[in-house]
């Protein structure tokens, strides 16, 4: 039951999306403008608070460059293999490369090792966040405008406002800056508003994936090489890992926080960027898909490790 109390509002969130976009209740005009309201301030104000509070010590700066290493290894399987996977190829390197920590990740690993283990999680989440909202979304934006110059996909950084709230994030973290600051009066105005601003995100970008996802039978076809491509990729980064940080994964609570995080799904935020419909759909449908192989993956380490 408290498995399902996790997962059920994700699934239900998903079908609510679906449910709006059938029923014509929400336009595309209105999914677009949900969009552009979570990338452009909300998000930016979440990934700031989330690496502004980190603690980093040298354990946590090598497990940021070692799943670092591996999302570029990701990356780079999907720009060598885009050719071999139709129409949606392009977007086959942001569907390897990046992980849904916050919305799925913790919630599930805080049911498997407890919520005081969260920290596990958390930190192998950075290396993602740093990753996702630099060069993986300069490269996305690119991709989807057609702009691949160095110069555009600089200016996409540097006029992001996700890449300054993860870039004053890292920087306020590492200072320590944030902790002294939260200690302060103004510090407990700043947790309200913030709460405020965050509260509403991972419910619209779950409903905008919901929006666009597709169930036709051409769709769900054209996702299955994906998802099992990514699967095949995670598994070997997982042995890759667990075979040459035997050290730093050797808490039980830490390597379980590895485990379930590489067969996480792809970044649900990857949807709130698609542009066109059928980016859209193949992004959401490929998602949603990848989402129950997650769900599959946390009931066996329930099953084995537990």
């Amino acid at each position: 039951m408290l498995i399902l109390s996790k997962i059920a509002p994700v699934l239900l969130v998903l079908l609510f999306g679906y449910f709006l976009r059938k029923k014509e209740l929400l336009s595309r005009e209105g999914s677009q403008a949900m969009k552009n309201l979570v990338t452009t301030f909300m998000l930016p104000v979440v990934l700031f608070h989330a690496l502004a509070t980190v603690h980093y010590t040298g354990k946590t700066v090598l497990i940021i460059l070692a799943l670092m290493a591996c999302e570029l290894i990701a990356f780079g399987i999907g720009f060598a293999l885009r050719s071999r996977m139709g129409r949606f190829g392009r977007l086959l390197p942001f569907f390897l490369a990046s992980f849904e920590g916050g919305m799925i990740g913790y919630p599930l690993y805080g049911i498997l090792c407890g919520e005081d283990q969260l920290g596990n999680i958390a930190t192998i989440d950075i290396a993602n966040t740093i990753f996702t909202f630099t060069l993986f979304l300069a490269l996305l934006m690119a991709t989807i405008s057609g702009t691949f110059t160095a110069q555009a996909m600089v200016s996409n950084i540097t006029h992001s406002t996700v890449f300054w709230g993860v870039f004053l994030g890292i920087l306020l973290g590492a200072t320590g800056l944030m902790e002294r600051f939260l200690a302060t009066g103004a510090g407990s105005i700043y947790l309200s508003v913030k709460d405020m601003i965050t509260s509403p995100v991972s419910c619209i970008i779950i409903l905008v994936v919901g929006y666009d996802l597709q169930l036709d039978r051409q769709m769900l076809k054209e996702c299955v090489k994906p998802v099992l491509l990514r699967m095949a990729v995670m598994t070997l980064l997982m042995i890759a890992l667990l075979t040459i940080m035997q050290q730093t994964f050797s808490q039980r609570e830490m390597r379980m926080a590895l485990m379930l995080y590489l067969f996480m799904p792809p970044t649900y935020v990857v949807s709130a960027y698609a542009r066109e419909q059928d980016d859209a759909a193949f992004v959401s449908t490929s998602t949603s898909l990848y989402t129950l192989v997650s769900i599959v993956v946390f009931f066996i380490l329930n099953i084995v490790f537990v």
